[in-house]
């Protein structure tokens, strides 16, 4: 097993089944518990269930500094506690997915030898998710390349790309729950009114406004990280008055979600992008 730390500064420290860091055990990485709440009536057998919430998750790590000799315990020590500090989120990684954290707690067993002294580490994640390691970008509606070097133009001549034909297409969510994700629309010339419909569910996210060529609108709808942003080549401004009120900050279901982009005018010139991470329930 293989855990990589990294601090919001930058620094990291791994934790393996090797040295200087050896990693001797790892507990909350594959399970969670939920709070489930329900309702009972005077005289009534058992309950009413009226819904559940999954717990924050807890990442216990213990293992033991080794180093090549005593002089070098100190140095690891202080780099491990200034590595494992409160007060400031980190990110943990394992394999190809990662968790957002805090620790709670960070130290030394007072009964560890000094030669080998062992330590205790405790995370807490907010959000008990994993979330993948890479983003998944999926084009709804796009240039797609129709030429490869080496290159020869016939006198007829040809295409070198075509648009992508079809205003439907299906994202896969190969996560255990429901995701928020980045959806991009990005204008090539003068177009009014883009959206994305969730051809399933009726939801919509639609923005009313008019976009000139080079202009993006880039739409997050992570839970707690909602914006909206408009870019422009210059920089990046507010853009939430844009959204129409009936729409909604859509999430990606586990499984197969159907999604179909339009405009109110000059649908040709849109162009739409949903970048998201799955989430999953271990790592």
């Amino acid at each position: 097993m293989l855990l990589t730390y990294t601090t919001a500064t930058g620094e990291s420290a791994t934790l393996r089944p090797r040295a200087p860091f050896f990693l001797g055990k790892a507990d909350g990485l594959a399970t969670i518990r939920q709070s489930v709440n329900t309702f009972g009536a005077p005289e009534q057998d058992g309950a009413f269930y009226i819904s559940s919430t999954l717990d924050m998750r807890n990442i216990t790590l213990e293992g033991n500094i080794i180093a090549n000799g005593a002089e070098d315990i100190p140095a690891l020590r202080r780099r491990l506690l200034r590595i494992f500090t409160p007060k400031q989120r980190g990110t943990l990684t394992y394999g190809d997915r990662q968790i957002s954290c805090y620790v709670e707690e960070a130290g030394f067993a007072q009964g560890s030898t000094h030669r080998v002294p062992a330590f205790f580490i405790s995370l807490l994640c907010p959000s008990p998710y994993f979330e993948a390691v890479n983003a998944i970008r999926t084009e709804l509606a796009a240039w797609i390349d129709n030429f490869s070097f080496p290159l020869e133009i016939p006198e007829s001549g040809m295409e070198f790309g075509y648009r992508q034909p079809s205003q439907i297409i299906t994202i896969e969510n190969d996560g255990d729950a429901a995701c928020g994700c980045e959806i991009i629309f990005h204008a090539l010339g003068t177009l009014k009114d883009p959206s994305l419909l969730n051809v399933k569910t009726g939801e919509y996210m639609r923005l009313l406004t008019e976009m000139t060529a080079g202009q993006e609108i880039r739409v997050y709808t992570h839970f707690a990280g909602k914006r909206v942003e408009l870019r422009d080549g210059t920089g990046s401004v507010n853009a939430f008055s844009l959204i129409d009120t009936a729409s909604t900050f859509l999430q990606l279901a586990p499984g197969k979600n159907v999604m179909k982009y339009d405009a109110a005018a000059n649908l040709d010139l849109l162009e739409v992008t949903v970048v998201y991470r799955p989430l999953f329930l271990g790592a």
